[in-house]
């Protein structure tokens, strides 16, 4: 046992710090506006704001509890490494539907033991519904699916 949760401690500090520059970054760069007439600046001043607080409410409470040791886990790293890679890859390449497939069935190999068929579910659940918010209900132009090949 450790005397404090230093695993809360570091990433609620990440989180307030990745917040605060965020906000910072957006004050000095975009107009503010006014509440009534938002400006550019609004949005990620705000959001920013709110990750920095929220990095210091998981950060403060960890000071007053006793944390137990990371274990450090490589293996979702690395699969979960690959899953954006092969997002950046496949997207241009296949489109959008391959790519979320591809996408969440890769990632299922970050833990142990999930069954073939749960992964092709997930995937195929996945891809649905990136098409049905993205494309159908956003209209984003972002080709389903473009087979280059």
């Amino acid at each position: 046992m450790l005397e404090r949760d230093y695993r809360d401690i570091f990433a609620g500090l990440v989180l307030s710090v990745m917040g605060t520059a965020a906000a910072l970054y957006a004050l000095s760069q975009y107009s503010l506006g006014t509440i009534s007439r938002m400006g550019p600046g609004m949005m990620p001043v705000a959001l920013g704001a709110i990750l920095a607080a929220f990095g210091f409410a998981i950060a403060i409470p960890a000071l007053f509890r006793r944390g137990t040791a990371a274990e450090l886990r490589l293996r979702p790293f690395v699969v979960l490494s690959i899953c954006i890679l092969s997002f950046a890859l496949l997207i241009e390449a296949t489109g959008l539907i391959p790519a979320v497939f591809a996408t969440a069935v890769i990632a299922t190999f970050a833990e142990n033991e999930v069954p073939l068929v749960k992964a092709l579910v997930l995937g195929f659940s996945m891809s649905l519904l990136t098409w049905a918010i993205f494309i159908l209900g956003l209209g984003l132009p972002v080709p389903a699916f473009d087979w280059t090949f």
